[in-house]
């Protein structure tokens, strides 16, 4: 494997450097956070400079990206905020879901809506009493001819209440003997009559929110079914690699840049005549902390650059997953320390980063889930 970036993947990553300097600072997406907004001009400059569309195929209207030059940019996106690396990924992974098993309509909507990023896609999976256990979902869809009536409740919809989005929801169209079968895919407009959503307060995810949806006999047109009826399960699963892996580009450059600013201070503050960084009890901490960012980076990148060999890494996945949520919830935790009352202010980007942190170990698959999965690749069944 070679561990060095291409001259075309090293201008990628030196462009999205500039463009996080550029428009998305920590210290603006601090901003952002708290004035819970998501600006427009953050979604126009993912969309000029092509990333909507960039792993879509080229016959497509795509330029055929993969997993390695997603992963370039969500970790440079991190740098700024693991939300700002969400505003982006958090529409792509669920649209190049659609894209796969989409019907030419629907392929023909992702290209001039999604690709040009004019509009966004949410996901919606989670339930009340439904979370790590997926397949348990509860909420119905009954065929009534020419579209489903839908009924239940959904939770933790990130990004579900912005402006022009459809919302990719997973449903129960069967009742089956195993849980897994009997769930389909379809595009819920939010706008639509018999869905009541809600933001909900949280403590960070302030960017693009997170939303609790109410249907109670929502009407869903046929032909926003994605996939074949009652193979959701499948659908649902066929981009989860690839998820785990730019989710942990993500961890990786939010992790780099808090170690990052912790270095600047402890360089510069002083303590008992010399800077703090100097003392061993520090130092040595922070050392650890950046051989872990690197040993997140490498598991990063060997699960992205399987996935563009077309080889399966679900274990190698988790891995990176589980060790990229931990590496930056470790981060932010010695970043408070080091920086002391200056990060326990929340004038501090540190105090961002700390709130921000402590989800990832949560979204996407909790740290616990990811142990199991890599515990079965070993031939443990764990419980």
């Amino acid at each position: 494997m070679d561990f060095g970036l291409t001259d075309e993947q090293e201008m990628l990553r030196k462009s999205a450097r500039d463009f996080v300097n550029r428009v998305c600072p920590p210290e603006r997406a601090k901003e952002w956070d708290e004035r819970e907004i998501l600006p427009a001009e953050l979604l126009r400059g993912y969309s000029d400079l092509g990333w909507f569309a960039m792993p879509f195929p080229t016959e497509a209207g795509g330029d055929g990206g993969g997993a390695v030059e997603l992963t370039i940019i969500a970790e440079e996106l991190g740098r700024a905020s693991f939300d700002v690396t969400m505003s982006f990924i958090g529409v792509l992974i669920p649209a190049l879901t659609v894209f796969r098993w989409a019907s030419s309509e629907q392929k023909q909507w992702i290209r001039d809506e999604i690709m040009t990023g004019r509009h966004r896609l949410a996901v919606a999976i989670s339930e009340p009493d439904v979370g790590s256990d997926a397949a348990a979902l509860r909420t119905t869809a009954v065929d009534a001819g020419d579209h489903y009536v839908v009924n239940g409740h959904k939770m933790w919809c990130t990004g579900g209440s912005q402006p022009d989005t459809t919302i990719a929801m997973y449903v129960r169209t069967q009742q089956a003997s195993r849980k897994h079968d009997g769930l389909s895919l379809l595009l819920l407009d939010p706008a639509s009559e018999g869905v009541q959503i809600r933001r909900m307060p949280t403590l960070a995810r302030h960017l693009l929110g997170t939303t609790e949806l109410t249907l109670v006999d929502a009407k869903v047109p046929k032909g926003r079914l994605v996939g074949p009826e009652n193979r959701g399960w499948e659908i649902m699963l066929s981009n989860l690699e690839l998820e785990k892996v730019l989710l942990s580009g993500g961890y990786v450059g939010a992790a780099q840049a808090t170690l990052d600013d912790m270095l600047a201070y402890a360089k510069t503050r002083q303590a008992f005549g010399r800077p703090i960084g100097e003392f061993q009890a520090l130092a040595h901490d922070m050392a650890d902390l950046q051989m872990d960012i690197d040993a997140a980076r490498l598991l990063t990148r060997r699960a992205a650059w399987m996935l563009a060999q077309g080889q399966p890494c679900n274990r190698e996945g988790a891995m990176a997953k589980l060790k990229g949520s931990e590496t930056y919830v470790a981060a932010a935790r010695l970043g408070m320390q080091v920086m002391a009352s200056h990060g326990f202010s929340t004038e501090s980007v540190m105090s961002f980063r700390y709130r921000e942190s402590i989800v990832t170990t949560i979204s996407g698959g909790t740290s616990q889930i990811q142990r199991n999965a890599i515990a079965r690749s070993m031939g443990i069944r764990a419980y």
